[in-house]
């Protein structure tokens, strides 16, 4: 198998660092085993942290022999884009959810592929929900029963 070599500077690498990282929490946060590739692929670019200058960010853990992150630069990376992330699709799923819920409502079972008409429908539909729910957030929201 052939080698790739990629030369980075200190930023590209703590970059680097941080797209690995948020990447494979993406792809484990959700499962019960983790994705080993993953977990390798991570250990492969952690475990050049010291030519990086990342000694404060990045630890060794020799018991086991694995590198991770300092929890306080885990969390920082967590706070500043998987919160985000989470918000802005928590409101997206909503939307889509609610206007699928809405097209069943009105329209009975719905064949896929959407016809255009049925698209332009949805859009509009994902809009006026998307509109009320930024005016009102959930407080107007409720389950009958």
């Amino acid at each position: 198998m052939s080698k790739v070599n990629i030369e980075l500077t200190e930023d590209q690498y703590k970059k680097l660092v941080e797209s690995i990282f948020l990447g494979t929490w993406m792809v484990n946060s959700t499962r019960m085993e983790l994705d080993e590739e993953f977990e390798d692929m991570r250990e492969q670019v952690l475990s050049h942290y010291k030519e990086a200058g990342m000694e404060k960010e990045i630890v060794h853990q020799e018991e086991v022999g694995v590198h991770d992150l300092d929890v306080d630069y885990e969390a920082q990376l967590l706070d500043t884009y998987v919160e985000e992330y989470d918000e802005f699709s928590f409101w997206d799923k909503l939307v889509e959810k609610l206007a699928e819920k809405r097209m069943a409502d009105e329209y009975g079972t719905i064949e896929t592929p959407l016809t255009e008409e049925m698209m332009q429908k949805r859009m509009e539909i994902e809009e006026e929900i998307g509109k009320k729910l930024e005016e009102t957030g959930v407080t107007r929201l409720e389950f009958k029963e």
